[in-house]
């Protein structure tokens, strides 16, 4: 990688006692063992409706592992049963617990045969996205998100190198606006990663201004050859990240 990325598997284990502090981040690599009749029929109605929808199966199952893996991390953390949990859509669509006053802040990514999602109390802004490593970004995609700074930066690069660079750019910055709510409104291009080569951290300039030094920006490479990125705004301080693969149901199918 290109941009400072640790390992899914090395980060601590997500503890027992559901306290959440700092952030956990739970991943699942689902596969075609998984029953996704029982999937189905744990989730809401109004997300079955959803996911009857899809034109492709493989959408479908997709949309259901994202919905399936939040409602039951919510439901492992706040003790509230899968389907009497209240998940409402903020202001562009970010999802919030309706009436919850624990601070929970949380976030969902799902792909093609993956989801994570993320979950604090400490972070008072918190967005994850995740791709798989492969993916590959066209070069006409990349000047509608990329900024003058990182543009210069790719234009040394080829290959591999430049595909994980941009990637990354991607990536990160679609954790940050989701986790400030305004997603794909903003514009990507006036957000500026950079690298501190001392520090090897994760930096972000939000032009035309605004404070990164509450902000933690990390990239996670999962064992299936996913990359994560996880933006959280802390109130101070360092937060704690951890990890747990999401153990599912499996069956026939």
């Amino acid at each position: 990688m290109f941009l400072p990325c640790d390992s899914l598997s090395d980060l601590p284990g997500v503890r027992v006692d559901r306290v959440a502090s700092g952030v956990d981040i739970w991943w699942w690599a689902y596969g075609p063992d998984t029953d996704w009749t029982r999937i189905s029929v744990a989730l809401v109605p109004d997300d079955r409706a959803r996911a009857a929808s899809f034109h492709f199966e493989k959408a479908a199952r997709a949309f259901m592992a994202g919905r399936y893996l939040q409602r039951s991390v919510l439901s492992f953390y706040t003790g509230v049963p899968i389907a009497d949990l209240d998940i409402v859509a903020g202001l562009h669509g970010k999802p919030a617990l309706a009436g919850q006053s624990d601070g929970i802040t949380f976030n969902l990514s799902n792909t093609q045969g993956f989801a994570a999602f993320a979950i604090s109390r400490d972070a008072v802004a918190l967005g994850i996205d995740v791709e798989a490593l492969t993916t590959v970004i066209e070069p006409g995609t990349a000047s509608l998100f990329c900024s003058a700074a990182e543009s210069e930066m790719l234009s040394v690069l080829r290959g591999p190198a430049r595909q994980s660079r941009l990637l990354s750019y991607w990536i990160l910055k679609e954790s940050y606006l989701k986790a400030t709510g305004t997603g794909l409104t903003a514009a990507p291009e006036q957000l500026n990663i950079r690298l501190d080569h001392q520090t090897n951290a994760i930096r972000m300039d939000k032009m035309p201004g605004g404070d990164d030094a509450l902000w933690h920006h990390r990239l996670f490479l999962a064992p299936s050859g996913h990359l994560i990125a996880v933006s959280a705004q802390s109130g101070g301080g360092e937060l704690l990240f951890r990890q747990r693969e999401f153990a599912a149901p499996v069956g026939r199918q």
